[in-house]
């Protein structure tokens, strides 16, 4: 499948990046650009049917697509490769709050390679393109991950990562939801989805004005 193969890519290029971020050593890093790389092998088991559904999946779909993270786990077993590659593929939809699949594992009995490659895993599908949505705005994943992560995923990690990402954006032009353009000029460490943007002459600080947004980069 062609878009789980782009995703595959791009998890593992984020991996290399998120984990220099984080200061893994050379060979750690190493590792979790493979971590990245394989963590969806067991989608390879998947009916493509399904995979590739253009509707949401029922109940019954979920639950198949689910134990890809079981089946990656059973390919990988047998092979000489790093364990924490296996980990990966059986454990990066675990949560930290112990809300996740295939075994409800908590905090420090998840990987740390897992927790790493969760948050990698879920920006990239959000941010990417799927036969069913339109890519989400980064700024929105970002939101999300301010919202909710701070309990799903590792929070050491989280706060490194989102610092990091962050900053790959300044400078960039976005569309704000109100059809103005600008450029971001300043990132509000308070509330990083909402930074500040040049707009012509003003200085719009999204963190103050409530009702506006990032819509897109553009």
């Amino acid at each position: 499948d062609d878009a789980t193969y782009v995703h595959s890519l791009n998890v593992a290029l984020i991996c290399n990046i998120f984990s220099r971020w984080l200061d893994f050593s050379n060979e750690d890093t190493r590792i979790a650009t493979a971590c990245g790389l394989l963590h969806d092998v067991g989608k390879i088991t998947i009916d493509k049917s399904i995979i590739q559904k253009p509707g949401k999946l029922t109940s019954a779909e979920y639950d198949i697509i689910k134990n890809h993270t079981k089946s990656g786990y059973d390919i990988l077993i047998k092979q000489d490769i790093d364990e924490h590659i296996k980990n990966v593929a059986l454990m990066h939809h675990e949560r930290y709050d112990g809300t996740g699949y295939p075994n409800g594992l908590r905090g420090n009995e998840i990987d740390k390679f897992a927790r790493l490659v969760a948050i990698a895993d879920v920006y990239d599908a959000m941010t990417a393109s799927r036969v069913y949505r339109d890519a989400m705005c980064p700024f929105e994943v970002i939101s999300m991950f301010e919202e909710e992560g701070y309990q799903k995923y590792d929070t050491e990690y989280l706060i490194k990562f989102l610092d990091n990402i962050e900053n790959t954006y300044l400078l960039n032009r976005v569309r704000l939801n109100n059809g103005r353009e600008g450029e971001i000029v300043f990132i509000n460490r308070d509330r990083l989805s909402k930074p500040t943007v040049k707009c012509g002459m003003d200085f719009i600080d999204l963190s103050i004005q409530k009702d506006l947004y990032i819509e897109s980069i553009i």
